[in-house]
C-alpha cells in the first residue's frame, strides 16, 4: 500500500462474485473505469483467485486476487472499495475520502456510482442478488442495456468494447494437429459453481450430437472439436473430444482460431467475444436480449424460456414442472445446423494471423 501511493495511485479493493463470464463483463468495466480515471492499483478479492488472476491480468493496474473470504478484513487498507456483479457497489465504509478527493475524475465516479444507487430504484435488487436478477435484466433491457455495458451505465462510462487481451496458449493449436485447419468449436456444459441433482443443466442444449451429425455430412471439411470440463457430455461424431484435456488457457486458444463456437449461454461466450471470435448461443432459460452479443447467432426458444432465477432450482429443474425443459428439448437442431452453415461458408477459414495478434473479424449478429 505504502508504494502504490507513494507512486500517486489510489488503491482499491474490488469484490468481485459470479463464473467466468461475470469476470469478464467486470474486468471489461474495470478496463474502461481505468482509462477514464486517474491511474489506480487493484485488487481483486473473488471465491476463485486464480480465475479472477487469469481474467484482470488484462487490465491496467491490477495487482492480485485474494479469496473473497479475506475482503471484509484486508479492504480496510484500501482507499476505496466497490463490490461488483450483476451491480456495482460502492462500500461506504470503505472510501478513505481525504485519499479520494486527491483524483477528482475517480472522485466524479465514485459519487455516480453511489447517486445512481440511490435514484435507480435498484436497492431490492442489489439486496436480493442473485435472486431477482431476472427482474434486474428486465430493468436493463428497457434502458437499452445489457450484460455488457449495463455496469458501465451506474460508472457514468462508455463501453470500451468485448474484445479484452486475455492471455491464451497458442501452442494447443499444434498440441491438437489444428494449425492451419478450418475447425468449429462446441461446448454443452456449465458452471461448476453451481450444483444440480442430475446430469444435465436446464441451460444446456441437448441436441448438439444431431447438429453435429447435420454439419458433417453438409461440411465434412470442418472439423468439430469439443471443449469442455466434468459438466459436459460426450458430442458422438465430433471429430475431436477434447472434454478435461485442456487448461483454460488453452481453451482461450482453441477459441481465439475457432471459425464458429457453438455453445449454451455461458462463460466461453464471453471469452471468444474477448478475441472477436463469433458464436452460436442456443438459449433457453436465459434472455438473448440481456445476455446476447450483436455478433453472435442469438438462437431464441421456440417455446417457452426466460425463467433465469424465476426461482433458485431454475438450473436444475424445469420451473414448469416439466420432465424436460422445453425451451431447449424443443429447439431444432436442422434450424441450428442452418443458421450455421449460413455464415459457414465454404471458404470460412479462421485468420491465424489477425488470432494470434488478438484481433479477429466480427459481423453483424443474427437473433433467430
Amino acid at each position: 500500500m505504502e508504494a502504490i501511493r507513494s507512486e500517486g495511485r489510489l488503491a482499491v479493493a474490488i469484490t468481485v462474485s459470479g463464473g467466468l463470464g461475470d469476470l469478464i463483463v467486470i474486468a471489461r468495466c474495470v478496463r474502461d473505469l481505468a482509462a477514464k480515471v486517474e491511474p489506480f492499483s487493484f485488487a481483486v478479492f473473488a471465491s476463485s483467485p486464480s480465475l479472477a488472476q487469469w481474467v484482470f491480468a488484462a487490465v491496467p493496474g491490477f495487482e492480485h486476487a485474494y479469496p473473497d473470504t479475506l475482503d471484509d478484513l484486508s479492504g480496510r487498507a484500501y482507499d476505496l472499495r466497490l463490490r461488483l456483479n450483476q451491480t456495482v457497489v460502492v462500500v461506504p465504509e470503505g472510501i478513505i475520502w481525504s485519499r479520494v478527493r486527491q483524483a477528482p475524475r475517480m472522485l466524479a465516479a465514485v459519487v455516480k456510482m453511489i447517486q445512481y444507487r440511490r435514484r435507480s430504484g435498484l436497492e431490492p435488487y442489489i439486496l436480493n442478488h442473485p435472486r431477482l436478477d431476472n427482474g434486474l435484466a428486465r430493468k436493463a433491457v428497457y434502458s437499452n442495456k445489457n450484460r455488457n455495458d449495463f455496469l458501465h451505465s451506474m460508472v457514468g462510462i462508455d463501453y470500451g468494447g468485448d474484445q479484452l487481451e486475455i492471455e491464451s496458449n497458442h501452442a494447443v493449436l499444434e498440441r491438437f494437429g489444428l494449425r492451419g485447419k478450418s475447425f468449429v468449436t462446441v461446448h454443452n456444459g456449465f458452471d461448476t459453481n453451481f450444483f444440480i441433482s442430475g446430469q444435465r443443466a436446464t441451460k444446456c442444449y441437448p441436441l448438439f450430437d444431431e447438429v453435429a451429425a447435420r454439419l458433417k455430412a453438409a461440411r465434412p471439411d470442418l472439423i468439430l472439436v469439443q471443449i469442455g470440463t466434468t459438466t459436459s457430455d460426450p458430442i458422438p461424431g465430433v471429430d475431436l473430444n477434447l472434454i478435461g484435456q485442456t487448461s483454460l488457457r488453452e481453451v482461450a486458444g482453441l477459441l481465439r482460431a475457432t471459425a464458429l463456437h457453438f455453445d449454451n449461454e455461458g462463460g466461453l461466450v464471453h471469452l471468444a467475444a474477448c478475441y472477436g471470435r463469433r458464436s452460436l448461443v442456443v438459449f433457453g432459460p436465459t434472455p438473448s436480449d440481456y445476455f446476447g452479443y450483436p455478433h453472435n447467432i442469438n438462437v431464441d426458444p421456440v417455446r417457452c424460456g426466460g425463467c433465469w432465477w424465476i426461482d433458485e432450482l431454475w438450473m436444475d429443474r424445469c420451473p414448469r414442472g416439466m420432465a424436460q425443459p422445453e425451451c431447449m428439448h424443443s429447439q431444432p437442431p436442422e434450424r441450428i445446423v442452418a443458421l450455421a452453415l449460413a455464415v459457414l461458408q465454404p471458404t470460412t477459414e479462421p485468420n491465424f494471423l489477425a488470432a494470434e495478434a488478438g484481433g479477429a473479424p466480427t459481423s453483424k449478429g443474427d437473433v433467430a
